[in-house]
């Protein structure tokens, strides 16, 4: 799987001539069921489907961290082709 580190959070991505649209369903199946990553792709491929892994953090918060001293984590999303 492809990851791309981003400051925002784009629409689609356009990668080796196909286009990939963020996929909200499965973003946050993967951040509630803290389901891994690898586990997703082998089923999107199952499925005839393609996928990449987006991390989004802003540059305000590089390098800055919460108030227990942690620094932030990027969100998680994963956009998909529309291939069924």
């Amino acid at each position: 799987m492809k990851t791309f580190k981003k400051t925002y959070l784009p629409d689609s991505i356009n990668y080796n001539n196909d286009t990939y649209n963020v996929n909200i369903d499965i973003s946050g199946a993967m951040r509630d069921n803290k389901t891994p990553i690898n586990a997703i792709a082998a089923t999107l491929k199952k499925e005839g489907r393609k996928s990449i892994l987006v991390y989004v953090l802003s540059n305000n918060l590089k390098g800055r961290t919460d108030l227990y001293g942690k620094p932030y984590q990027p969100s998680k999303w994963i956009f998909t082709t529309d291939n069924k």
